[in-house]
């Protein structure tokens, strides 16, 4: 072996020293920096004649890292139900506490059951109205908190959309940076570490597929297959809305749809509605939308259904059919003088031995029509919208249409009669009734409109659709009737001619008896039962069961998130542990490269000594 070779083979192994070096000193300097990937030395002999030639290369485990995005993206989702869903559960407080929904509840019942034995007391019926204006405040306030939950959801996808983007465009700049420099350049490795930091905070928002690309670039997808990076970065834009209110809901229609939507644009000029595609799921961004436009909403329904509740309970009557004869047929007849828009009459017949139920709703408006089954809790019922507006023999003819011929709707001067078929005798009317608002408070029955729909200018509440679906947002608009504010001797005296005696306590125990007994199937679209097995229970029993509902969700989102952490915590440890730097590992290399360094010198010593030997000759 010649001494210019020796002396390239010692060069190369200090320049191999050096690039060790320098990756040691990478490595402790940025050992605490979250993210920092190992640089590693990798030497590679060329020959007894070459020596050795080095590049620096940076650890990775391609599987792990996949992984750790995953459950990343997982983890943004756990983190915000869990964050969302805690203040839910902190608007309805903590049973037993002052302030609590449970405790407004129970301070109202209590009330009334003070007030069926003292009737005549002006303080305790004061009490009594005091503590029905509580129980509906404590209602508006929590439905309000609601809608600034969903108007912080929204706020947050604009955030996240404006931070997604801010990230595709990075990674866009950093894969043109990567494939013009040299894979052994120190600034590689500093490239792929800031990299590494974008592609985890976008995993945050949403579940993304990394491929990695033979320049060294990468490009991205969603988990549905959506090009996010492909040389150029797609766009995520979203049309912000404010204001967002209990109506406030995502349709595909844009002229309906009063929240935002995301669309991704990409770079081919496609674009694409990510939520009305069901393609945005995932991540930060999949719960934040999937609150805004589910959990929320149904939170709010539950609302809605209580404040509807509370007002009927207090203000309906069930209006039983009586028997009616036509010719050889027979049936009911039922009085409808009080029934208001959103009330309903009740019809079951048999026919051909088969039982049906049938369930009209006072529907004024023609474009609302028709309705869906879903309208009513009731199982197994057709719903069947009727305008009213034009009397009850109009009303009677629209009926006909819709019915069985075996079964004959006859408007009456004060209702509507239904009669069998008579001597063909295939079809038997088994019962009739309709459930009527009371719109005043005295001379109409025991029932009284304590709750009503406004603040300013209140109205009846009947579940009325026209104009609006009145049930929603209920709970933000629920007040104490101002005539009892002003009159609270109303809540005991039921007639006025003749006038109901101060002492008497029918119309308190009556009320006691709506909210605490009497038992009505609440819409299982509010998240409590079903369809096939409606939740029946008292307004004080469903109230409980929203609360416990609300609890329940809170509890179950804590524990996923918390659950979810440690799944990250131990991916990231895992990935930590084999791409990581660990300075006792680094200060043995260091040993190792002073010992080449040492070695390598010695041979340029000695190849310099026998040179000078040989000058000398």
């Amino acid at each position: 072996m010649g001494l210019i070779t020796s002396l390239n083979i010692a060069n190369a192994g200090l320049r191999t020293v050096q690039n060790g070096l320098n990756s040691v000193a990478n490595n402790v300097a940025q050992a605490d920096v979250e993210g920092y990937k190992r640089q590693d030395l990798r030497a590679e002999t060329l020959g007894l004649t070459s020596g050795v030639r080095s590049s620096i290369v940076r650890a990775s485990d391609r599987y792990l890292e996949n992984q750790v995005r995953t459950e990343t993206s997982r983890s943004g989702e756990t983190s915000v139900y869990d964050s969302f869903l805690s203040r839910v559960d902190k608007m309805f407080g903590v049973p037993g506490e002052a302030g609590s929904l449970d405790n407004l509840l129970n301070g109202f019942s209590n009330s009334l059951q003070q007030l069926t034995t003292s009737p005549d007391d002006y303080v305790t019926r004061q009490q009594a109205v005091g503590a029905a204006a509580d129980l509906a405040n404590g209602l508006n306030t929590i439905s309000q908190e609601v809608q600034s939950l969903r108007q912080l959801a929204e706020d947050e996808i604009a955030t996240g959309v404006s931070d997604i983007n801010d990230s595709l465009q990075k990674l866009q700049n950093i894969n043109v940076r990567v494939a013009g420099i040299d894979s052994g350049n120190p600034a590689h490795s500093e490239l792929l570490n800031e990299r590494d930091r974008q592609l985890s905070r976008l995993s945050q928002y949403m579940e993304i597929q990394v491929n990695p690309i033979d320049d060294g670039t990468i490009s991205i997808q969603t988990k549905s297959g959506n090009s996010l990076l492909q040389g150029t970065a797609a766009r995520f834009d979203f049309d912000q809305h404010g204001n967002i209110t209990a109506s406030s809901r995502y349709n595909s229609d844009d002229a309906l749809r009063d929240v935002g939507t995301v669309t991704l644009r990409s770079s081919n000029g496609y674009n694409l509605d990510l939520i009305n595609n069901g393609m945005m799921d995932t991540g930060r961004l999949g719960a934040l939308i999937d609150l805004r436009d589910n959990v929320l909403v149904e939170t709010q329904a539950q609302l809605d259904e209580l404040a509807a509740g509370l007002a009927s309970s207090m203000s309906d009557n069930d209006i039983a059919g009586t028997p009616v004869t036509s010719g050889v047929s027979t049936g009911f007849q039922v009085d409808l003088a009080s029934l208001q828009k959103g009330n309903s009459i009740s019809l079951s017949y048999s026919e051909g031995g088969q039982p049906k139920n049938v369930t009209f709703v006072r529907v004024d408006d023609p474009s609302l029509l028709p309705l869906s089954n879903e309208h009513t809790a009731n199982v197994g019922d057709k719903v069947i919208g009727i305008d009213f507006s034009t009397g009850f023999a109009a009303a009677a003819a629209a009926i006909n249409a819709e019915l069985s011929p075996a079964i004959i709707a006859i408007g009456t001067a004060s209702g509507l009669a239904f009669v069998d078929d008579g001597a063909t005798n295939t079809t038997d009317i088994t019962s009739l009734s309709s459930t009527q608002t009371s719109a005043g408070l005295q001379d109409g029955g025991l029932g009284l409109a304590l709750f009503k729909d406004g603040h300013g200018s209140q109205v009846l509440y009947s579940g009325s659709m026209e104009g609006r679906d009145q049930k929603v947002g209920l709970s933000t608009r629920l007040s104490v009737n101002k005539s009892v504010v002003a009159n609270n001797e109303l809540l005991v005296k039921y007639s006025s001619a003749p006038e109901t005696a101060l002492g008497d306590p029918k119309r308190p125990l009556d009320i006691i008896d709506r909210l605490t007994n009497a038992k009505m199937d609440f819409d299982p679209r509010a998240g409590i039962g079903s369809k096939a097995s409606p939740y029946r229970a008292s307004i004080a029993d469903f109230a409980r069961q929203v609360i416990s509902d609300q609890t329940g969700k809170a509890a179950s989102a804590a524990q996923a998130n918390q659950s979810q952490d440690i799944v990250v915590a131990s991916l990231e440890q895992q990935l930590n542990d084999k791409t990581g730097v660990e300075i006792d590992e680094e200060l043995t290399k260091l040993i190792a490269l002073q010992n080449s360094y040492a070695a390598n010198a010695r041979i340029l010593q000695v190849v310099d000594e026998m040179m000078q030997t040989l000058m000398r000759i």
